[in-house]
């Protein structure tokens, strides 16, 4: 596409104090007028044809393009006379446009890669009109557009909105690819015309194609005060750049039963739908950071038949309402209709198939990765069941479990979460606030950790042991290190077999048979592959699943859990005469934190509090002696942030 379209007449009154008698498309952004930023944006996209549609003061503008030499391009600038509104303006001069063209509003702020929206226009030869559209922090008082599964727009809802009525928050951004030809039975239309109140509607009606794209990136209007003031706060700060689908994007990726909403088992009607308590609150913070907030939900109601394709949007369009009403938005909802499991009364035989969507198949984020420009390195998993955390480790994400919703007892498959945390709006500070802070942590902690070393982390139960253990593994690979992490808890034995005190609860011998061995064999050349058991904690022993740890050649073993320090001698001796080291790390926490930790674990667990308080006074007398005499006298003593954990 070589042409563009700027609707430049507007008067700017609500900025007239900051205009100084200049008409709006020139008002300063941060040292450069908005109308420039524009035409620089469309010419690094190879649009070299742009008609500027001037009115008010336009005598201004015309002198500007001239006084920049048009910027090497081919720019005119049209007096459109008596206002007609957007459309109207742009039917005017229906005969000096291209076959196909972009309409650009000369009152937004937008960095978007153009290339990449008029590759999906160009694709849909059936759409009259390609409309920029995104979701935003206030749907309620916002006119929305509706689109169907494929894009194709289906209805537009003008504010203010029927109150009992769930919408999709999508809204018009103001930004177009436009068909020459789809506007041939519009022209000479007489009065006021806008683009998104009139013409797009009226197109709707005729049965013409409009397609929505839906992209996250920045563009808003500047038309006050307090927008321009945002905008320039946005572009000072980076995030602007940051937001363009050119550059590579970071996301947290969120499962929708059991994370965002409560869980009631096959969810079939909107009216049983209901927020978790704080998710609300909870997105809005990652909208507000750089991170695209997406949901993966797998929904077998589809193939079971219990729910068909509208249902489920019913069931969405309520979840953005809820979310709209905390300011909180979805970048992206992705759904999985597929089941292979058949034999169920009225499913739906299509969709009975084995799918590459279906997670733990990470089709879902496949799909975001290519649409988006999501970068997994930087982006998080979050979700209640061992089929999210299984999602994340073949995806490449870091996995967070939630203890909502199944909290991870599910026990489907043997993927061990990275962090933990009591509910989604926990997980989202830890990933905004925490994890940073304990990264810094973790880089001082591992300043003089060499190949082949071995960190042992030990503590009490509930301390923040698994947590400081990720956060090194990540400390270590980000300096080209390979790590891996083995907990001692996948060698507790079966609640029927424990025989007396902590490490009476652990295989001992095998434990420290297996990590002995370990650390004799990260040298090996090609690294090594080991099969280890995952403890269920619901049914209190060795799950079903067992999980490999691919540990390359090289790597750092972090070794955490609650026995770790105990084989502080034996690890030692497994590297003696090898140069490398045993570097110790007792965890401590504040004892109420801790406190508070364990009896919400056993409570999950379906303990009654007299029986969960009683289990903690216990584990005290016999945990906290051994555990406590075990730390050497050379170990580094570690205090986490109570939110870390």
């Amino acid at each position: 596409m070589r042409q563009a379209v700027i609707l430049a007449g507007g008067k700017g009154t609500r900025l007239r104090e900051r205009l100084g008698g200049l008409p709006k498309p020139l008002i300063d952004i941060v040292g450069m007028p908005l109308l420039e930023r524009q035409i620089l944006l469309a010419k690094q996209h190879g649009i070299d044809d742009i008609l500027i549609l001037v009115n008010h003061a336009a005598e201004h503008i015309v002198d500007f393009c001239a006084r920049r030499d048009n910027w090497g391009l081919n720019i005119a600038c049209i007096d459109d006379g008596e206002p007609r509104g957007t459309a109207g303006a742009t039917l005017a001069i229906l005969d000096r446009l291209a076959d196909e063209f972009l309409v650009i509003y000369g009152d937004t702020m937008l960095e978007v890669d153009l290339d990449r929206f008029v590759a999906f226009h160009r694709a849909r030869p059936d759409a009259a009109a390609t409309l920029f559209v995104h979701p935003n922090d206030h749907p309620h008082d916002s006119d929305l557009v509706e689109a169907e599964e494929d894009g194709r727009i289906a209805a537009f809802h003008p504010y203010p909105h029927d109150p009992d009525r769930h919408y999709p928050n999508l809204v018009n951004a103001a930004l177009y690819c436009v068909r020459r030809a789809a506007l041939e039975p519009w022209r000479g239309t007489p009065g006021m015309l806008d683009f998104g109140k009139d013409l797009f509607p009226a197109m709707l009606e005729r049965g013409l194609t409009l397609q929505a794209y839906n992209s996250p990136e920045y563009i808003k209007d500047c038309g006050t005060p307090a927008r321009l003031d945002k905008v320039c706060g946005d572009l000072t700060s980076g995030r602007i750049a940051r937001a363009s689908l050119s550059v590579p994007q970071a996301a947290v990726f969120l499962d929708r039963d059991g994370t965002i909403n409560l869980d009631g088992g096959h969810i079939a009607s909107p009216d049983r739908f209901e927020l978790l308590p704080g998710v609300g609150p909870a997105i809005r913070r990652l909208n507000r950071s750089d991170y695209r907030a997406i949901v993966v939900t797998n929904q077998p109601v589809l193939a079971r038949g219990d729910c068909d394709a509208a249902g489920l949007t019913a069931i969405h369009n309520k979840m953005e309402t809820l979310l709209g009403r905390d300011g909180a938005y979805l970048d992206r909802i992705y759904h999985c209709p597929h089941h292979p499991d058949r034999g169920f009364p009225g499913e739906v035989p299509e969709l009975k198939i084995a799918c590459d969507c279906r997670k733990p198949a990470t089709g879902m984020i496949e799909r975001a990765v290519a649409e988006l420009n999501v970068d997994p390195a930087r982006s998080w998993m979050v979700g209640d069941t061992t089929v999210d955390m299984m999602t994340a480790r073949r995806a490449g994400l870091r996995a967070v479990l939630v203890e909502t919703g199944e909290g991870g007892l599910d026990a489907r498959h043997g993927a061990v979460p990275d962090y933990a945390f009591p509910d989604l709006p926990a997980a989202v500070d830890f990933i905004l606030d925490g994890h940073p802070r304990l990264l810094a942590q973790c880089d001082a902690l591992t300043a003089d950790v060499a190949a082949g070393d071995i960190i042992v982390v030990g503590g009490l139960a509930r301390g923040g042991k698994s947590t400081l253990a990720a956060g090194l593994a990540e400390s270590l690979r980000a300096r080209g290190l390979g790590a891996a992490v083995v907990a001692t808890d996948r060698w507790l034995r079966p609640a029927a077999e424990r025989q007396d005190g902590v490490l009476g609860r652990h295989d001992m011998a095998e434990l420290t048979a297996v990590t002995a061995a370990l650390a004799g064999r990260v040298a090996t050349p090609g690294g090594t592959r080991l099969e280890v058991p995952v403890y269920d904690k619901k049914a209190r022993g060795p799950a079903r699943h067992r999980e490999v740890l691919e540990i390359p050649a090289g790597a750092v073993l972090v070794v955490e859990g609650v026995a770790a320090l105990s084989l502080t001698d034996a690890l030692t001796e497994a590297l003696s005469g090898t140069g490398r080291r045993v570097h110790a790390l007792a965890v401590e926490a504040d004892e109420e934190v801790r406190h508070r930790r364990i009896l919400r674990e056993y409570a999950r667990r379906g303990m009654a509090p007299d029986e969960a308080e009683a289990l903690y006074r216990s584990r005290m007398e016999d945990e906290a002696p051994v555990i406590r005499a075990a730390v050497p006298a050379a170990a580094r003593r570690v205090r986490l942030d109570p939110s870390d954990e």
